[in-house]
């Protein structure tokens, strides 16, 4: 199997955070599609906290795609000239008002680490949606996280976070409460990894 060959891109949207694109391909067949359509997003990272009481720290917000208010986990943008990790601490804090707890040690790299060696674990990337996005998403769990300041939200952020635990989160996935796919994807990331460490 053979990838499309690029012949040609007409951004039909180009917007900072978003941009859409007519793309024109060629197949390995040598057939030609004119007009297959791209979505561009920046990455962003996906983050598991979980406090030292093995809870998790979520969200709710109203979202406007689907036009409800859902339960998720922390997210946001990358920045340019962030790692995942760093654009999750950043995120975690803006959003929720959570930080790594002080007390584990720092590192020389000025991490922080616990009794194992990671409070912050990167535990990959995957595509938003294979077919048509170009974004994806960074999985970055925090172990160990506390309440420690206020939120900084942006202008269009209206966030409300608590805890749940393990058995809580499960029983919202089981309901269809917390439903965010892509989210989704991430804890059973968590879960998988979290049986070889």
């Amino acid at each position: 199997m053979k990838p499309w060959k690029l012949l040609d891109t007409e951004y039909l949207v180009n917007a900072p955070w978003l941009k859409v694109a007519k793309e024109k391909c060629e197949l390995p067949n040598g057939k030609v599609i004119d007009d297959f359509y791209t979505l561009w997003q920046p990455d962003w990272v996906l983050i598991l906290a979980r406090t030292a009481q093995g809870n998790w720290v979520m969200t709710e917000q109203y979202r406007h795609g689907s036009q409800t208010i859902e339960l998720e986990f922390p997210a946001g943008i990358i920045n340019k000239g962030e790692t995942p990790e760093q654009a999750a601490l950043r995120e975690l804090q803006e959003e929720c008002g959570y930080c790594i707890d002080p007390r584990l040690r720092e590192d020389d790299d000025g991490a922080r680490e616990d009794d194992d060696g990671k409070a912050i674990r990167y535990l990959g990337e995957l595509p938003v949606n294979p077919d048509r996005h170009r974004g994806k998403f960074h999985i970055v769990s925090i172990d160990g996280v506390v309440k420690a300041g206020g939120t900084h939200f942006d202008s269009t952020e209206d966030i409300e976070s608590f805890e749940l635990s393990d058995d809580e989160l499960q029983k919202k996935m089981a309901d269809d409460t917390f439903c965010h796919p892509l989210q989704m994807a991430g804890y059973f990331k968590w879960k998988l990894a979290a049986r070889t460490l």
